[in-house]
């Protein structure tokens, strides 16, 4: 478990969009100087912790600013973070920098500036491809923005990911599938992360959904986009290696891989977790306050008081390492659990036999062919993992 990242969360958004469940607040005037040595001093802890516990990390691998939108940040406030991280840890040579934008945040000035700053890598929110979805979505940029955005990016950025919502109510598969070509045909990306429609609690679109005034598509449906979206997706040399995330070669998500994979991450900022497997084998837990003032106020005077500090226990930590192992193409090295007798209960090895999981050379995985029902094989394994 040597892989190592920092997630740096920025928590302020223009605006808050209706099926958003993250930690992020409408921006309003802030301090950046105080933003940096809060940043500073929690990056410092994490630095000094990792030492104390003899953390054998060669090198950082990634680095994501995400949010909110962390692109409403000063690139001035970027390259500082950047700087100071610098100093305390050893970058990998191909160190992954992203920063989360959306399109009616960037124009050509602030795309050079952040790309000096330290970023080479730019995930962008764009969500729908035509207005009619970007409006049910509450995006406040058009796809004439998106268009924009990107023809000048792509000449400036070559590592540029492009998130999109599909499987709406209001959609056409005909006409999704489409817009997904010709914009895929336009512009050079290489990496694309394509989501079904989630409505969670807490957002707006939960209300919504309540009061019968949104709808959401049904499990066939859905199959339908998910497998045309993959199909487009493959034809256009991209590869799926996680459900929801398909990349040009060598262009996976080195950030993301290291949630997917159960690695060592760190989390900077209001609301941000940090797992960090110890020199004991044990997985350790941080979690930050969440509201920005409170952790702003925290960090700023080098308290680095956490709302949660704790050991996790291991089947807790073993279930999640099924849970996001199983996300991937590539499935999940089980030298990585404890815990392996629930491979030979009767529940699993049905699901080996019809072919719906494949369990080989110490690996086990799903059959692509069943990703759009996930969740259910998913919740079928760790039933067998806690009942063995």
């Amino acid at each position: 478990m040597s892989k190592l990242g920092i997630y740096i969360h920025w928590p302020y958004c223009i605006s808050k969009c209706p099926y958003c469940d993250f930690n992020s607040h409408k921006l309003k005037d802030y301090e950046p100087n105080n933003w940096l040595e809060a940043y500073k001093n929690q990056i410092k802890y994490f630095k000094e912790y990792l030492i104390i516990h003899d953390f054998n990390s060669k090198n950082l691998s990634s680095i994501f600013f995400g949010g909110g939108t962390p692109s409403l940040m000063q690139p001035k406030l970027i390259e500082q973070i950047l700087i100071y991280i610098n100093k305390l840890f050893n970058f990998d040579n191909n160190i992954e920098i992203t920063l989360e934008s959306n399109p009616t945040n960037l124009e050509l000035n602030r795309i050079s500036d952040f790309r000096s700053a330290g970023v080479n890598r730019i995930s962008l929110g764009v969500q729908g491809l035509n207005d009619t979805d970007l409006k049910f979505l509450g995006r406040l940029h058009n796809s004439l923005d998106t268009f924009n955005i990107l023809d000048l990016m792509q000449k400036k950025i070559n590592n540029i990911s492009v998130d999109l919502i599909y499987a709406l109510s209001c959609q056409n598969l005909k006409t999704w599938n489409r817009e997904l070509q010709t914009f895929l045909n336009r512009f050079s990306i290489q990496h694309l992360s394509a989501y079904q429609l989630v409505i969670e609690k807490g957002t707006k679109f939960y209300d919504l959904l309540n009061k019968g005034k949104i709808k959401i598509v049904s499990d066939s449906k859905y199959k339908q986009f998910y497998f045309s979206t993959k199909s487009i997706l493959e034809e256009n040399k991209f590869n799926q290696y996680e459900i929801s995330n398909f990349s040009k070669p060598n262009y996976f998500s080195k950030h993301n891989s290291i949630y997917w994979k159960s690695e060592n991450w760190i989390g900077i900022g209001p609301g941000a977790v940090s797992r960090i497997w110890n020199d004991k084998n044990e997985r350790i837990e941080f979690q930050n306050f969440k509201k920005p003032v409170t952790w702003l106020k925290n960090c700023l005077h080098g308290k680095t008081n956490f709302k949660k500090n704790i050991k996790i226990n291991t089947d807790i930590s073993e279930q999640e390492i099924l849970m996001m192992g199983l996300r991937l193409n590539e499935g999940l090295d089980l030298n990585k659990l404890q815990n392996k007798t629930f491979l030979y209960n009767d529940d699993v090895l049905k699901l080996k036999k019809k072919g719906i999981i494949k369990i080989e050379k110490n690996n086990l995985r799903i059959n692509e062919d069943y990703f759009n029902v996930h969740d259910y094989i998913v919740r079928k394994i760790i039933d067998n993992y806690l009942s063995s």
